[in-house]
């Protein structure tokens, strides 16, 4: 699967908080794949942060994945690149491996 990062993603809460998302291709999930969530990483400059999304179901046809991704120990993101790795993790059917989703888009000021 390709970056399911869209290229730019906003700036929340004084820079502590990036708003992780990107397209949900249902197209190009196996079809007996039934409910996903999207685990995503952020690193920039020394300061990290990771996040898990809400889960998704195949049968609402959602469109984008998002969650909120906060800086360790309230660390600040800066606007700028940033490496952004995604891992679509498989929750029906269990025992499905996940797939990875780098990415390296820029963060803005929302």
């Amino acid at each position: 699967m390709r970056a399911n990062f869209y290229p730019e993603l906003a700036l929340r809460d004084g820079r502590r908080t990036v708003a992780a998302a990107g397209p949900l291709n249902w197209d190009a999930i196996p079809a007996g794949v039934q409910r996903i969530t999207v685990i995503a990483a952020i690193s920039q400059n020394g300061v990290r942060g990771r996040s898990t999304s809400r889960e998704y179901r195949r049968e609402d046809r959602d469109r984008e994945w998002w969650c909120e991704v906060q800086g360790e120990g309230g660390a600040v993101f800066a606007p700028g690149p940033a490496a952004c790795a995604g891992t679509l993790a498989i929750t029906e059917p269990c025992g499905v491996e996940p797939w990875p989703w780098p990415g390296d888009p820029e963060l803005v000021e929302e």
